[in-house]
C-alpha cells in the first residue's frame, strides 16, 4: 500500500556535536480538495490509513459488554455528527450526562486552546502576560507540517502548560469506521509522544461530534474526552461574514471581533453561555431545564489574527475578573485531579512505545497475532487503572485570581487550520 508521508526534519544532539536528523515520518498533511466535501470543509488533510495492529490492541483493551463499540457502526448523519445538547441521540446519551464513566469533562473553571499550534507563540506570551495557564488541543497533522509548530508543543510543554488531543486531521470523529477513528487518535499521539516522550491523556472531539461508540473507544485507551461551556465563536469570525448563532445576546449579527468578545464577556457575567448549558449542575436556571455554573471550560482559538485579538481582550478580562485559572484535568468529574499524561509504564504507553514510523505495507495488512485481554484500558499499569503520570515539563501554580473565590476557568486553546 503505498502512503505518502509528512516529513519534519529536527535535531538530534550526539554528544558535543549537533547533527540534523529525520524525525518519524507520518501520512500526508496536504490539504486536498474533498470528493464529498463534509458539513464544515471542503478541503482536509486525507483521512489516516486503518492500522489492523493497533484495532487489535485496543480492542484488547476493552470491556465490550459494559462498553460495546466493537462491530458498532459510524453515524451516517450529514450533520453535526455528534450528540445533541441536552437530548440524546440514536447513537448514545447527550453531552454532559454521568451515564457511565466513559462520559467527557464538560464543566468546570478552565480555558482551552484549540486546533493548533499555529499562532501559540503569541497565545502563550498572552497567557504569561497575564498569569493564566491553558490547556491546548493539537491536531496531529499540524504538530508535525513544519518545524516551527513542532517546537511550539516543546515550548507548550516547557512552559508547563497541558498538551492535549484533537485528532490527526479534525474529521468529525464520530461518522468514521472504528478503524479510521483509532488510527486518528494514534497518529495524533504519535505526533506529541515523539517530540515530549509523553501520551496526552485528554481528546476535545473535533466539532463536539462524539457519540458512545466514540467514548467507548477513548475508554479503553485510557482516555478521557472534554467537551466546554463557553465559546467565544472566535471560529465564526469569517470573511465573508457568518452570521452568529440563535438564542445568544449577538444573534441576528455578523461575528465580529467585537461581538465574540461581547459574547464571551457576557456569558461569564452571566453564569451561563445559552447555547452549552445543558450540562448537570446544581444550579438550574428556574424551570427552563438549563443551568448556570460556578467555572468554566471556555473554548478558544489561536489559529488566525482575529482568534488573538479575541484572546487579547477575554484573557485579562478573565486573569480580573476572580475566576482562578486551572488545567483541564482539575475539572475531570470521574477522575479528579487525574494527570495531564498516562503514566509511562501504562499499556498504551507501552504499546506507542513500540510503532516505528514509516508504517510499511505489513501494517496494512490483517492482524493475525494476539493480545492478552486487559480490560482495566489503555491507562492501567499491571492491568490497574493508574491516574499518575507527569504533569508536564515544569510544575506550576499560576492563577489568574487575585482574591479568593469558589470559581474556577479552562482556557482551552485549539489550533488547527480549520475548525
Amino acid at each position: 500500500m503505498a502512503v505518502v508521508l509528512c516529513l519534519v526534519m529536527g535535531l538530534a544532539v550526539v554528544s558535543a556535536q549537533t547533527t540534523t536528523t529525520a524525525a518519524p515520518r507520518y501520512p500526508s498533511c496536504t490539504l486536498v480538495s474533498m470528493a464529498t466535501p463534509d458539513t464544515y470543509a471542503s478541503y482536509r488533510v486525507p483521512a489516516p490509513p486503518a492500522v489492523p495492529k493497533w484495532t487489535a490492541f485496543i480492542e484488547s483493551l476493552t470491556d465490550n459488554t459494559t462498553y460495546p463499540w466493537i462491530g458498532v457502526a459510524p453515524l451516517t448523519s450529514s450533520n453535526d455528527g455528534g450528540a445533541t445538547g441536552g437530548s440524546a441521540n440514536g447513537a448514545g446519551a447527550a453531552w454532559g450526562t454521568l451515564a457511565n464513566t466513559a462520559t467527557e469533562v464538560f464543566a468546570c473553571p478552565t480555558g482551552q486552546f484549540d486546533d493548533g499550534p499555529i499562532l501559540t507563540d503569541q497565545s502563550m506570551a498572552l497567557l504569561k502576560e497575564n498569569n493564566v495557564v491553558a490547556t491546548f488541543f493539537l491536531i496531529g497533522s499540524n504538530v508535525v507540517n513544519n518545524a516551527t509548530h513542532s517546537q511550539f508543543v516543546k515550548d507548550i510543554y516547557n512552559a508547563g502548560h497541558q498538551i492535549a488531543l484533537h485528532t490527526w486531521t479534525h474529521r468529525q470523529i464520530s461518522l468514521q469506521t472504528s478503524d479510521v477513528v483509532i488510527s486518528e487518535l494514534f497518529f495524533n499521539i504519535l505526533s506529541i509522544y515523539n517530540l515530549i516522550g509523553k501520551v496526552p491523556r485528554y481528546f476535545r472531539p473535533p466539532y463536539s461530534a462524539i457519540d458512545d461508540r466514540v467514548r467507548y473507544i477513548l475508554h479503553a485507551m485510557g482516555l478521557r474526552p472534554v467537551i466546554w461551556n463557553i465559546e467565544s465563536l472566535d471560529a465564526d469570525i469569517t470573511d465573508p461574514p457568518t452570521l452568529a448563532p440563535g438564542g445568544i445576546d449577538v444573534s441576528g449579527e455578523n461575528v465580529t471581533v467585537a461581538n465574540s468578545i461581547q459574547h464571551t464577556e457576557h456569558s461569564f457575567n452571566q453564569s451561563y453561555d445559552p447555547r452549552w448549558n445543558y450540562f448537570p449542575s446544581s444550579t438550574e436556571i428556574g424551570s427552563t431545564g438549563r443551568y448556570e455554573y460556578t467555572g468554566f471550560i471556555s473554548l478558544e482559538h489561536d489559529i488566525t489574527a482575529a482568534d488573538i485579538q479575541v484572546a487579547q481582550a477575554i484573557v485579562p478580562f478573565m486573569a480580573k475578573s476572580g475566576f482562578k485559572s486551572v488545567y483541564v484535568n482539575a475539572c475531570d468529574q470521574i477522575l479528579p485531579n487525574a494527570s495531564f499524561y498516562l503514566d509511562d509504564n501504562s499499556a498504551l504507553v507501552q504499546f506507542i512505545k513500540s510503532i516505528n514510523l514509516p508504517l510499511t505495507d505489513a501494517d496494512y495488512e490483517a492482524y493475525t497475532g494476539y493480545f492478552t485481554p486487559n480490560a482495566a484500558g489503555g491507562a492501567s499499569v499491571n492491568g490497574v487503572l493508574s491516574t499518575a503520570g507527569s504533569t508536564g515539563a515544569t510544575t506550576t501554580t499560576k492563577s489568574s485570581s487575585t482574591r479568593t473565590v469558589a470559581s474556577v476557568i479552562v482556557l482551552v486553546f485549539c489550533s488547527v487550520m480549520m475548525i
